[in-house]
C-alpha cells in the first residue's frame, strides 16, 4: 500500500512539473548577451528599435539601450509589415547559438510603435 501511494505521489508531481508554464521574462539585449546560459531555452521578450533589415526580412537588427542582437523571422509565415527600420516592437521568442553566433529567433510580435 505504501509503495502503490509513493508512486502516485511521485506520479502526481511529475504531471504537476511538465504542466509548469515558464513564463517570458523581459530581458535588456546586454544582460541576454553576456549571460546567455540562464536564457537558451526559456521564453523571452525583447523591446527596441528596429535597425538594419537583411534581404528578404530574414533577419534585422533590434537594438535597446544597452546593445544590439540579429533577429531571426523564419518562424513567422509572411513577414510581419511592422518591422521596419526606426519602429519600436517588443518581441516573443528564444535565444538561440549557431557555432559561437547569439541570436534571437522571433516567435511573436508583441507590439509595434511606428
Amino acid at each position: 500500500m505504501k509503495r502503490l501511494l509513493h508512486l502516485s505521489i511521485s506520479f502526481l508531481l511529475i504531471i504537476n512539473l511538465m504542466g509548469c508554464e515558464r513564463r517570458a521574462r523581459l530581458v535588456e539585449i546586454k544582460l541576454l548577451l553576456l549571460t546567455p546560459d540562464g536564457y537558451f531555452n526559456q521564453p523571452i521578450v525583447l523591446s527596441g528599435k528596429v535597425n538594419d533589415i537583411g534581404p528578404g526580412g530574414l533577419w534585422f537588427i533590434l537594438e535597446d539601450k544597452t546593445g544590439y542582437i540579429q533577429v531571426t523571422t523564419e518562424n513567422i509565415p509572411n513577414h510581419n509589415t511592422c518591422i521596419k527600420k526606426g519602429n519600436e516592437v517588443s518581441l516573443g521568442g528564444h535565444l538561440e547559438q549557431y557555432e559561437n553566433h547569439k541570436y534571437f529567433s522571433l516567435n511573436t510580435l508583441l507590439r509595434c510603435s511606428h
